[in-house]
């Protein structure tokens, strides 16, 4: 007779048998070994009664193990390996000759700094996907301190640099990989000319932090579930971004769910003629001195990422206006909206653009 007594008998014996059930099942409770149970059954003929028993297998849970998420974009990977792999930060060209570049839009997150000339330099940081190959590669600065210090411990890829910003660079928290000190993993390609056709493999440069075991932090809070990414967001189509020889306009694809990438007037593609896109644009307004005046009288600016400032987070088809703060080069820069609480960003690729204090980007509603 099933436990659920759909059979009717005699009212007194069924009672008793679905109070004797309920005992024998504990309410519920989990046992580590099969529990025998006596159910009365009761007959409708004779006043006597006769036992039958029945064995219920032990309870078993299952606990879904954590949902792994990569630290750069939020989104899901496969395995921990995934999480704990090296980031891989390789300066890319960003002017006209070196354009179409490879490889960027499968970076997790791309900086995009001033540099001298008031022209754009890339910094693109790949984690939870390596391309081979990437590039163009092109030489670092000491901006490149503040995008790369905070990482822990991950390869800085470049083609070279200037004396005195080489010896700040090697002093850095990094792997220094450059064209000189491992020239084999550089190789000249594409339909560029030199110097603006210089790559790498970002699975042969991941290789060089095997002793790193824990990968980079999350430079990003994220939301989970649809809803305000923090006060003050409002639909937004289109953001420009000036520095003083280059404008990058992001516009909002609500077919694609993401921001679409034009420089200098004309869509960006890469490559495989796929046009730039990001989950998030992130603009940091952050000051530039002049450490270094070359000879030929050529101003080599240096960005600021330490201290805090304004800036304008794009996100879903919104902006937010916020603060971005930074208490050293090694820790994480937070953005908080005007309530003071952490913007929230959709998973998936960030650009952040470094434009100069003072070059207030425009947006269209």
């Amino acid at each position: 007779m099933l436990a659920s007594g759909t059979q009717r008998a005699a009212a007194g014996a069924l009672c008793i048998g679905v109070l004797i059930f309920v005992a024998g099942c504990g309410g519920g409770a989990r046992r580590a070994t099969p529990t025998t149970v006596h159910r009365v059954r009761a007959t409708t003929t004779t006043s006597t009664t006769t036992t039958t028993t029945t064995t219920i297998p032990p309870t078993t849970t299952t606990t879904a193990p954590p949902r792994l998420l990569a630290p750069l974009t939020g989104l899901p990977v496969g395995s921990e390996a995934d999480v704990t792999r090296a980031a891989v930060v390789v300066k890319i060209d960003n002017v006209d000759d070196a354009r179409p570049q490879t490889g960027i839009n499968q970076a997790d997150v791309v900086y995009e700094e001033m540099v001298e000339g008031g022209l754009s330099r890339l910094a693109a940081v790949f984690q939870s996907q390596l391309p081979d190959p990437v590039g163009p590669v092109r030489s670092g600065r000491t901006t490149d301190e503040g995008i790369i210090d905070d990482l822990n411990d991950p390869v800085f890829a470049y083609s070279g640099a200037n004396a005195d910003f080489l010896a700040a660079l090697y002093d850095q928290p990094v792997h220094n990989v450059n064209a000189d000190n491992y020239p084999d993993l550089f190789f000249r390609g594409g339909d560029n000319v030199a110097p603006h056709n210089l790559f790498a493999n970002a699975t042969e440069l991941v290789s060089l932090a095997s002793g790193a075991t824990s990968g980079p932090p999350a430079l990003f809070d994220y939301r989970r579930l649809h809803g305000s990414p923090g006060a003050g967001a409002t639909p937004t189509a289109s953001a420009t971004v000036n520095f003083p020889s280059a404008t990058a306009v992001w516009a909002w694809s609500a077919q694609t769910h993401a921001w679409l990438r034009d420089q200098d007037g004309t869509p960006d593609v890469d490559a495989a003629g796929v046009q730039v896109s990001a989950a998030n644009v992130v603009i940091e307004a952050i000051p530039y001195t002049a450490p270094l005046i070359e000879a030929n009288g050529t101003v080599i600016p240096e960005g600021e990422m330490v201290g805090s400032g304004q800036a304008w987070i794009l996100t879903d088809g919104l902006m937010v206006p916020a603060t971005w703060h930074r208490a050293s080069l090694t820790t994480v820069t937070t953005f908080t909206d005007s309530a003071g609480n952490p913007v929230l960003l959709t998973p998936g690729r960030t650009w952040v653009e470094l434009p100069e204090t003072g070059a207030t980007p425009s947006f269209t509603p």
